[in-house]
């Protein structure tokens, strides 16, 4: 709700100071995961495509450029043995995302008319603020893992506990296409490289079985790692994950038209669209 309730004030704030080159948009498509439970820790893989979606305002204050706010939401998951090939750490999880982000597009160059089609590529940056909240399936149930602290988080030695939000930079690119500067679809791909290992519950920590079973319990320690069957004899101390913090990437197909006085993708217009 604070998410939400952060975009609809700055909303209201960008449409109050720059109305005239506003467009109001929503996308949809997919999140794509990349982290400990990769094929690699960074690549754009796609084993593992959950839904992902979003709505936005975009200010257009030049023909170059135009600057975007917006909510996203998405799903991001994966499963050792699925999205990659290690069958033995036996690890998996899912987490939902909302994100609200700022970014800049920067049009490479324009093709078409502007009273009738235009084609506009162009690169995008940015960043945002995200929040995450991963669980993993533990005997068809979806258990909340950092509440657990799978690697002994606030026990002596340990880290403390990770924060569930965390801040990425954005970079990627798209295309639109433009109908007379009112009516925009728009494909786009970004990627965001977080600030945080845990977008999966999995670092490069070293943990010791028995210090997460004695800090956080049993649970805790079979959901850390499940192979272990007989801590009596088994190695108890392990690393779970790489060196590398997570990325998410999100893209899809969106839709905007430009509204208010003096409106249109290049600053121009009648006002609100007509039908």
């Amino acid at each position: 709700m604070r998410f939400l309730l952060s975009f609809c004030i700055l909303s209201f704030a960008i449409i109050g100071t720059a109305a005239q080159n506003l467009e109001l948009g929503l996308w949809g498509g997919g999140a794509i995961y990349s982290g400990d439970l990769s094929p690699q820790e960074f690549g754009l893989y796609t084993k593992s495509i959950e839904p992902a979606g979003g709505i936005f305002l975009r200010m257009n204050p030049a023909k170059a450029v135009s600057l975007e706010f917006g909510l996203n939401l998405g799903k991001i998951s994966a499963e050792d043995g699925v999205t990659n090939d290690n069958t033995s750490r036996m690890l998996n999880f899912r987490t939902n995302i909302t994100e609200l982000a700022l970014k800049a597009d920067i049009h490479l160059f324009r093709l078409g008319n502007p009273k009738g089609t235009q084609v506009v590529p162009y690169a995008m940056g940015g960043a945002s603020v995200f929040r995450f909240n991963p669980e993993a399936n533990f005997d068809g149930n979806w258990i909340e893992l950092q509440p657990l602290a799978t690697e002994a988080q606030g026990a002596p030695g340990y880290e403390d506990p990770y924060s569930l939000t965390d801040f990425a930079l954005l970079a990627g690119g798209g295309i639109k296409f433009i109908f007379k500067e009112r009516f925009t679809i728009g494909l786009e791909l970004g990627g965001r490289k977080t600030f945080t290992d845990y977008l999966d519950d999995v670092s490069a920590a070293e943990v010791n079985y028995l210090d997460v079973l004695e800090n956080t319990g049993s649970l805790a320690a079979q959901l850390s790692n499940p192979s272990i069957k007989d801590p009596e004899v088994e190695n108890l101390t392990y690393r779970r994950g790489g060196e590398y913090d997570d990325w998410f990437f999100m893209g899809g197909i969106s839709f905007s038209f430009a509204f208010g006085e003096g409106s249109g993708v290049n600053g121009r217009g009648i006002g609100c669209p007509t039908f």
